[in-house]
Formats: C-alpha cells, structure tokens, sequence
C-alpha cells in the first residue's frame, strides 16, 4: 500500500465510530457469543476405549505368560530317569547345604542360591528347546552336564562351608 492511499484513509474520519454503545450492550454481545459456541460433548468414547486398552493389554499379558510358563516336557525313559536321579541328588545336597547354613556362611549360600537359580534357568531354557525341537543327544548331553555342574557346585560351596565353620570354631576355642 502507499503512503497515499493511507493518508487517504486516515483523512475521511467520518467512517469512525466514536459512539459508546447502547447499555446493555456487553450482556447482549456474551450472550450472543455464548449461543455461538457449541455446547460440549461427553465424550463417552474416552472411558471406553481406555477399558478396551486395559482389556487387550490383561490378555496380551496372559497369553504372553501362558505361553512362557514351562510346557510338560516328555523324556524317552532314560532320559527320564537320569533327570530323576539328578534332581534327587540336587534336591539333597540343597537340602544340606541349607542345614549348614550360619550367620557367618549367609552370605555365601545365598550368592550360591542366585547362581543356583541361573543353572536352573538355563535347565528350563533347555528343557523348551525339548519341548519345541524334540529330544537330541546335544541338548541331552548339555542338560545332563547342567546337573552335574550344579551338584559340583552345591559340594564346593558346601566345602566352603564347612571350612568358614572349622575355622569359627577353632576361633572359639583359642578365645577359651
């Protein structure tokens, strides 16, 4: 725009409304704008689909877990008895290793029982790969070498054990 069609503008003031509104005026213009605007909805849609959400979420999470949860594995009867054997061995020497537990020998057997829990865990990894691929003289093999890595290590930190104990007690006796 130029500076001459603004001048122009500004020359004829007669367009200019230097009024004061009618009274009542402001009342009518919110009335009028409040008519304008829409009136809101409930939303009814929003608590539904946050349910459906939580809905899917609850079954994916039980379909996730059901299918994670050990299967029923099905050994040829001499892998069968193998596994019997060693899980009887290993349920004893557990056993043991929990009787000869002292405050001094806390410490220990509970770091033995995380490591316990991991040569479980890969047990159980194995005993899927059964379930999913069926029995082979590998994964037989490597469970077989599971157990009895877990039995050498119950009898080790027994020792460990044992030896934590020799030495209390002759500790208690020089203290005599």
């Amino acid at each position: 725009m130029s500076t001459n069609t603004i001048n122009k503008l500004f020359e004829n003031q007669n367009n200019w409304d230097f009024e004061a509104p009618n009274n009542g005026h402001e009342k009518r213009f919110l009335k009028k704008i409040k008519a304008q605007q829409p009136k809101k909805k409930r939303n009814w849609m929003f608590p539904i689909s946050i349910a459906a959400s939580l809905l899917l979420g609850f079954g994916l999470f039980y379909f996730y877990t059901s299918s994670k949860t050990t299967q029923e594995v099905v050994f040829s009867p001499q892998v069968q008895e193998t596994h019997d054997y060693f899980s009887s061995v290993i349920n004893t020497e557990l056993a043991t290793l929990k009787e000869k537990e002292t405050p001094q020998s806390k410490a220990l057997i509970s770091d033995a029982m995380k490591q316990m829990s991991d040569l479980e865990n890969d047990y159980e990894n194995l005993k899927l790969e059964i379930a999913k691929n069926g029995e082979n003289k590998q994964i037989v093999y490597a469970m077989i070498t599971n157990m009895q890595t877990r039995i050498s290590f119950i009898k080790s930190v027994l020792d460990q054990v044992e030896n934590i104990n020799k030495l209390k007690i002759e500790t208690n006796e020089k203290q005599l």
